[in-house]
C-alpha cells in the first residue's frame, strides 16, 4: 500500500484526518472507476430487438405504403 511505502517520518507529521482524507479520495476514486467498468459491460451486453438497419427498412416501407395511399386517394378526387 502506498501509505505503508511511506518514511515513517512523514507519516508522523501527517495528521490522521489528513490520511482519512486521502483514503476517503482513494476510494472515491476507486468507486468512480467500478462504476464506469460496470456501465461500459452492460452497454456492451444490451441486445435490441430489432437493429437500426431494419427499423430503417421498416420506416421506408410505411412512408412508401402511406405515399401510396396518398397517391390512390389524389387519383379518386380528380376522377
Amino acid at each position: 500500500m502506498i501509505i505503508l511505502s511511506l518514511d515513517t517520518k512523514i507519516i508522523k507529521k501527517m495528521n490522521i484526518n489528513t490520511i482519512f482524507l486521502f483514503l476517503l479520495v482513494i476510494a472515491a476514486y476507486l468507486n468512480l472507476y467500478l462504476t464506469f467498468k460496470k456501465q461500459r459491460q452492460r452497454r456492451k451486453e444490451t441486445n435490441l430487438p430489432i437493429s437500426s438497419k431494419e427499423w430503417r427498412e421498416r420506416v421506408e416501407e410505411d412512408n412508401f405504403q402511406s405515399w401510396l395511399s396518398n397517391r390512390e386517394r389524389l387519383k379518386d378526387k380528380r376522377k
